[in-house]
């Protein structure tokens, strides 16, 4: 039996047993009040809501019959009324899509210059973070911050590695048009 039926199947249970528990309440209730011999509980009589309701310090708004549901804006000279929906209408022509730029040497070296000079902004705020962990005496957060100076540097690294290939990938890539 897979997770998912047990699950459905004891859900079902809790289910049963909850409406079973509950279902006799009433007739509980009921045996719990032992009615006194000759005592007949007075009838409730009704009271008028208008006796029990508060009253109102401004009388209710009925709307005018005569008041239309919206406002209609007569049409200008100008307008051009809708078309009307048409039984199997033929499809619209969509306009033509550009197709995609080729992803060049020299756009990837944009991306990976700006992806490195934030990790490098990141790398500056750590070694901030880092210097204030050491003198709030926080080991704790002292080596999870080098931990990640550390990764954050390697992929520093790899990222200029990266960014001097596409460089020279960039100087031999023919101009753009």
């Amino acid at each position: 039996m897979r997770n998912r039926e047990r699950v459905m199947l004891g859900g079902a249970g809790v289910l049963v047993a909850a409406l079973l528990a509950v279902a006799p309440w009433p007739a509980r209730e009921e045996r719990a009040r032992p009615a006194a011999p000759g005592a007949v509980a007075p009838a409730a009589a009704p009271v008028p809501a208008a006796a029990v309701a508060p009253k109102r310090a401004v009388p209710a708004r009925t709307p005018e019959p005569g008041q239309p549901a919206a406002t209609v804006a007569p049409p200008s000279p100008g307008d051009v009324p809708p078309e009307p929906e048409v039984a199997n209408a033929p499809p619209q022509q969509n306009d033509p899509i550009a197709e995609e730029l080729p992803q060049t040497a020299r756009w990837k070296l944009e991306k990976t210059e700006h992806i490195t000079t934030l990790l490098g902004r990141d790398v500056t705020r750590l070694e901030g973070e880092r210097q204030e962990a050491r003198t709030r005496g926080d080991k704790a957060r002292v080596e999870q911050v080098d931990a990640l100076l550390r990764r954050h540097r390697v992929r520093l690294d790899e990222l200029r590695e990266e960014a001097r290939v596409l460089t020279e990938a960039a100087r031999n890539e023919p101009p753009e048009p």
